[in-house]
């Protein structure tokens, strides 16, 4: 009995390092994409910040508010991609999962958005 625990502790062990390994490879995955377009990040979050600074000064501005919309599109539209090829290769559930973690970890103004968060706003 103890040898085939001992054998379940094994591979238990060895999944925990390939969920790692996936993770590794997923920040590194986003981390380039976000060196490769800082631009259009930076562009996003700073027509957010105007957007709401206006709003709090009590001069809401549709068009800007339009601009930092389709700003976060494109950053958001970018990383789905991104996504989807990344979930191709490495497959599945669990690659899915490394891949937003990693967002949510380097960038998460443009973490996908969860349920709780939606009913928020």
């Amino acid at each position: 009995m103890k040898e085939t625990l001992g054998h379940l502790y094994v591979k238990r062990r060895r999944d925990t390092g390939s969920t790692r390994t996936l993770e590794f490879r997923a920040v590194r995955f986003v981390r380039k994409y976000l060196d490769a377009h800082t631009a259009n990040l930076e562009r996003a979050v700073r027509l957010e910040e105007k957007a709401e600074r206006l709003e709090k000064s009590g001069i809401p501005s549709e068009s800007a508010r339009n601009r930092a919309e389709r700003a976060r599109g494109e950053v958001v539209s970018g990383l789905t991609a991104l996504r989807i090829s990344f979930v191709e290769a490495s497959g599945g559930r669990e690659g899915a999962r490394a891949f937003d973690r990693a967002v949510e970890l380097l960038c998460p103004a443009f973490a996908p958005r969860r349920l709780s968060d939606v009913r928020t706003r």
